[in-house]
Parts: structure tokens; C-alpha cells; sequence
């Protein structure tokens, strides 16, 4: 009888466990929230990394439900809430961000082009100057385009296309600069 009071709990406790439900509640709340998270604006391009989290969670919400580890399944239902929230949330100050950037680089390669416009027509000037002028127009022309397609994706709103796009005519200018003035201090150097 005394050995029979001792699995009385254990029993108990297994029968029970075997009853549980599942948190249909909480599982519906994170499928929403993800499926929310989806469909908001910016959030697939400017919270991306938020968002596999919230879409993991829901995975592994889903795999410990269909195991009955319910309170694991409760959990995950939580983490893909919560990460969800976070994408959304961190979409627009994401976004903000890179508007900044993107306004930053344009700005700069706006600066940039008459400067650089100006050292060419200055290295055309110089004799023996191993400088191919054409190729350096030509470089200054990509840089304009690239410029444009940057305004272009800026207006759009599409932030990273146009800081990447700002960034390639900024390099583009810089690599040109640096050329000039390899020819141009070779061309001047005492032999």
C-alpha cells in the first residue's frame, strides 16, 4: 500500500500531462503576427533578419506542438509574437537609416563630379602625362548615370538601391582621381 502512495503522484502527474492542450490560442497569435509582419511595408527589405527569427520560431513552434511539448510550442508561439513586433517596428527606423545614408551618398557624389570634371580637364593640360582623357570622360559619364539611376531610386524610395547605386558612382570617381594624380606626379617627377 505505501509503494502504491508513492506513484499515486507520479501517475497523476502523467495523467495529466496526457490531457493537455495544445495553446491553440498563443499558435493562432504568432501565425497573425508573422503573417503581419509579411505582408507590412518594408519589413521583407529593411527587417529581413527579424523576420527569419519570427518565421523560425514559428517553425519550431509548429515541430514542438506536433511533438505535444506544449509548453515548448507556448514558448515559440511568444518568441515569433515577439519577433514579429520587432520587425515591424524595426522596418521603418531600418528604412529611416538607410534613407540617411542613401541622401548622404548622393550628396557627396554631387559634390564630387565638378571636382573631379575639374582635375581631368587640369590633367588634360599636362604634358607627359600617361592620361587616357577619353576613358576618364567616359568614367565621369558612369558616374553621372550612376548618379541618375541613384536620384531615380531614391524618389522611388528604395533606399538601398540608391545608396548602392551612390556608393558605385563614389568609387567610380575616387578610382578616377587617384588615377589622375599617379599621372599626373609621374609626368612631373624629376628624372
Amino acid at each position: 500500500m505505501k509503494r502504491l502512495i508513492w506513484l499515486l503522484p507520479l501517475i497523476l502527474v502523467f495523467a495529466l500531462s496526457a490531457c493537455a492542450k495544445a495553446p491553440k490560442a498563443e499558435m493562432d497569435a504568432a501565425e497573425t503576427a508573422v503573417a503581419r509582419a509579411e505582408a507590412a511595408p518594408g519589413v521583407v527589405t529593411y527587417a529581413a533578419e527579424d523576420l527569419q527569427r519570427a518565421k523560425r520560431a514559428l517553425d519550431a513552434m509548429r515541430s514542438e506542438a506536433a511533438a505535444k511539448h506544449y509548453d515548448k510550442a507556448k514558448s515559440f508561439a511568444a518568441e515569433a509574437t515577439s519577433a514579429a513586433a520587432a520587425a515591424i517596428s524595426s522596418a521603418q527606423a531600418n528604412k529611416d537609416r538607410a534613407k540617411a545614408k542613401a541622401a548622404e551618398l548622393i550628396e557627396a557624389v554631387k559634390q564630387a563630379l565638378p571636382k573631379t570634371e575639374k582635375l581631368v580637364s587640369s590633367a588634360a593640360k599636362v604634358k607627359k602625362a600617361k592620361f587616357d582623357y577619353a576613358a576618364a570622360l567616359s568614367a565621369i559619364e558612369a558616374a553621372k548615370a550612376s548618379l541618375a539611376e541613384a536620384d531615380a531610386a531614391f524618389a522611388k524610395e528604395t533606399y538601398l538601391v540608391a545608396a548602392d547605386k551612390a556608393a558605385e558612382a563614389q568609387k567610380g570617381l575616387a578610382d578616377l582621381e587617384s588615377e589622375i594624380g599617379e599621372a599626373v606626379q609621374g609626368a612631373t617627377r624629376k628624372k
